[in-house]
């Protein structure tokens, strides 16, 4: 029977899978507890994929030999590929008892990686490393580190792999991901060049290196890297995509409609497509955009049941609500909220501040720091800690004011951090996610017609932004040629991101200024791609380039100062201006918008209907332009709307934040008694 056993064995190890199984099957017959004829048929039919059948052979073994490491680390193995983690586990680590290996510590660490339990994949890591110091050890026990915001330590780790390996791309890969967190920008580009030296056409490398050098507004040099990528790959989508956006945040439209037939596409087909906040600046039907954003979501953001349902708490004396932020600084979301955080009444409520990047010497945070009822930086917090931190709090109603802005973190919500969950202010749109139960808006934003086209419930205002009444007040008084403008003549401006511009909205200014003698058109630009594609445009259209003239960014009270010398603020379509707007109309500057469909598309309107000025909202861009002209070319009438604007301005609701602070209590209080009555989620109007 031993030469049976030795004949299936060799059979086996050279590949005869089927001969040695039936000697395997043969011996069976006759000794039914051979405990190697069931651990060699097991891998067999691991080998083979029959997982079920595997599972059942190498449990029959391990009840003959339980004493046999090997049968529980293919028994781990196995469980593994039915993806039981947690029984996979449990024997390895049984293997390890029986003969600690560091094989087996590497496995099980990938195994509690898996399941996200950073802390106890690193431990068993470092018992692997004790064992055999490996590379591949070190690049999973740095990515763990990683995950645990350990990045620095993440980050020698690699080195240790790059050390013993220096061909190891994974690890370089991972290594420059890794500086890319910490934002070394140039140890970052330094890294995946190393890796474009070891292997010419690692397109992913070159990817990296594009998205670097986007971010430092390099845009010829990142265009050249996805040139690069596209030789070697040409249906790369990233790369795509990352080309189609830079154009679009350059205002180079030589490729416009192509870039948005393919984005369109992407959508359709199910593909990744430009992102939800470029989303708002490429397409103006909202339809769209909730597929492309529920799309996203679905993908990166999905539902996570890692915790248990969560019911409402019950009733608190004070209603406990929580904002999270990656922007408690001076930043445009914070700039508007600040008012109200200090205003909110602490008597009916306890106010939370979860700050995803914390900026303690700034003075926006200082403020809030005093507002809220507790302040609590969660910069380095995994995304479990936070909502199980928000959850020992018993946060009645969470409010994130990103949603996919900036530094955001939608996990966190996808893990339910409160019983209801609010989308507000940072993102014009819906989240496209379940786990967020309301938007908050007003009936021009969405109209009843519209609500379909959000996945959210609407909490209606009677205007949905909030504002703060302390601004600065601009101590600058400006003259024209202070900011390069000619003494005389019409000015127009649009301060808005140059990723809002397009070929269509250019259009239409041409066509004022060709209509307006001696006008110009002063515009926001933060660098000189966007400067040379529009002088380029205005060409094109007949137009000097001279009657194009550029700001930069300014500090707060200068910025607000130049809105003073201008004549008109002609806002864009589809993606509109939100805190620029009430910037403009706070300084008394009338802004002319053009309603569109979405969100995005309808916040100026919003925002002028709060300052008694509907007569700026036109429904399309023929309207836009002749109201333009007019305005510009008849100073009475744009005296007697200036003149408005400013009567306005102390009593306007935009500007009312003790109004505006209790109309949004009035509504978490209408949530939060829904809520605790148990009635169904539900559109909310605040009268």
């Amino acid at each position: 029977m031993e030469n049976k056993f030795q004949e299936a064995f060799e059979l086996h190890k050279n590949g005869s899978l089927q001969e040695a199984k039936k000697i395997y099957e043969a011996i069976l017959q006759t000794t039914p507890n051979d405990f190697n004829c069931l651990h060699h048929l097991g891998l067999i039919a691991k080998n083979n994929k029959e997982y079920l059948l595997a599972l059942d052979l190498f449990s029959q073994a391990i009840n003959i030999n339980p004493k046999n490491a090997a049968v529980h680390f293919n028994l781990a193995n196995t469980l593994k590929e039915l993806n039981k983690i947690n029984d996979a586990i449990a024997s390895y680590d049984k293997a390890i008892e029986i003969k600690p290996d560091y094989e087996l510590y590497l496995l099980r660490g990938l195994a509690f990686y898996e399941l996200e339990k950073f802390d106890e994949a690193v431990s068993s890591y470092d018992e692997s490393i004790k064992l055999k110091p490996d590379p591949i050890t070190y690049c999973n026990r740095g990515l763990a580190l990683v995950d645990l915001n350990k990045i620095e330590v993440g980050i020698a780790d690699y080195d240790n792999a790059i050390q013993m390996d220096s061909n190891f791309i994974q690890v370089r890969h991972n290594r420059g991901l890794a500086l890319k967190l910490l934002g070394k920008t140039k140890e970052c580009i330094e890294a995946f060049k190393a890796i474009v030296k070891i292997e010419p056409n690692n397109y992913e490398s070159l990817y990296e290196i594009a998205t670097i050098y986007n971010v430092l507004k390099e845009f010829k040099l990142a265009l050249n890297f996805c040139g690069q990528v596209l030789k070697i790959n040409p249906n790369h989508n990233p790369t795509i995509l990352l080309g189609i956006k830079i154009r679009k945040r350059t205002c180079d439209w030589t490729s416009d409609e192509q870039d948005i037939t393919y984005a369109l596409k992407n959508i359709n087909d199910g593909e990744e497509s430009v992102g939800p906040f470029s989303s708002l600046a490429f397409f103006a039907d909202p339809a769209i955009q909730k597929k492309l954003i529920e799309r996203h979501t679905s993908k990166k953001y999905p539902p996570n049941n890692f915790f248990n349902k969560i019911l409402p708490y019950k009733n608190h004396k004070k209603i406990r609500i929580a904002y999270f932020s990656p922007d408690f600084c001076d930043h445009p979301v914070s700039n508007l909220m600040v008012e109200c955080i200090e205003k909110h009444d602490q008597s009916k409520f306890e106010i939370y501040g979860f700050s995803l990047v914390d900026k303690p010497d700034d003075p926006i945070n200082k403020r809030l720091k005093k507002a809220f009822t507790k302040y609590i930086n969660i910069e380095n917090k995994l995304a479990k800690d936070i909502v199980r931190l928000a959850r020992e709090m018993e946060i009645d109603i969470s409010i994130d004011l990103a949603v996919y802005t900036g530094q955001t973190r939608p996990e966190i919500f996808a893990m339910r951090t409160a019983p209801i969950q609010i989308n507000y202010l940072g993102f014009p749109g819906t989240s496209g996610a379940d786990y967020y139960d309301y938007i908050i808006a007003d009936s021009v934003l969405i109209p009843k017609d519209n609500q379909k086209h959000y996945s959210e419930k609407i909490v209606y205002l009677p205007s949905f932004q909030a504002n703060d009444s302390n601004h600065p007040t601009p101590s600058t008084l400006f003259k024209r040629q202070d900011l390069g403008l000619p003494e005389k003549g019409f000015i127009f401006c649009c301060f808005n991101n140059s990723n809002k511009y397009n070929p269509s909205i250019f259009d239409s200014w041409i066509k004022i200024l060709s209509k307006v003698n001696d006008s110009v058109l002063l515009l926001y630009a933060d660098n000189e791609s966007v400067k040379t594609n529009l002088r380029n445009e205005i060409t094109l259209r007949g137009i000097k380039p001279s009657r194009l003239i550029f700001g930069d960014r300014l500090p707060m009270p200068e910025y607000l100062a130049r809105f003073k010398i201008i004549d008109l603020f002609l806002d864009t379509l589809p993606f509109n201006a939100g805190t620029t707007a009430s910037d403009a109309l706070r300084s008394g500057l009338p802004i002319l918008t053009c309603k569109g469909k979405s969100f995005a598309g309808r916040m100026c309107s919003s925002l002028l209907n709060a300052v008694n000025l509907p007569e700026l909202i036109t429904c399309s861009l023929e309207h836009y332009e002749s109201l333009a002209i007019e305005l510009a070319t008849n100073p009475e009438q744009l005296k007697i709307i200036r003149d408005k604007l400013d009567k306005s301005l102390p009593t306007a609701p935009l500007y009312n934040s003790t109004l505006f602070t209790k109309n949004i209590e009035c509504a978490y209080s209408m949530i939060y008694e829904r809520m605790q009555n148990k009635f169904n989620v539900e559109h909310i109007i605040v009268e």
